[in-house]
């Protein structure tokens, strides 16, 4: 074998390696989980801005975060409840829902 045979590579051969490597990379990426200050905002936003029954509320947090590209696979409905709790607790919003006893 001689250098020119192996450098000797048919063209559509070179084409498609080339396109092949002009065309943007799609990353795979996971969603992330949302941390305590995501949950927070979230609460704070849904039960101020919309008028929600009690019942539905954590559905509506959970809808919320998933719009907003969160994976929420691990945040339950008693984490958004201790959440609101602690919110109306320290002051940093009114029970809007009735649910907090003094």
């Amino acid at each position: 074998m001689s250098e020119e045979d192996i450098y000797d590579v048919p063209e559509d051969l070179i084409e498609e390696v080339v396109e092949e490597e002009e065309k943007p990379r799609q990353e795979h990426r996971r969603r992330q989980y949302p941390s305590q200050k995501d949950i927070m905002e979230a609460v704070k936003t849904i039960a101020l801005t919309y008028n929600v029954d009690p019942i539905l509320f954590p559905e509506e947090v959970l809808r919320y975060l998933e719009e907003k590209g969160f994976n929420v696979k691990h945040v339950n409905f008693k984490r958004i409840w201790r959440t609101y709790e602690k919110l109306v607790r320290n002051g940093q919003m009114r029970d809007v829902l009735g649910v907090v006893w003094s």
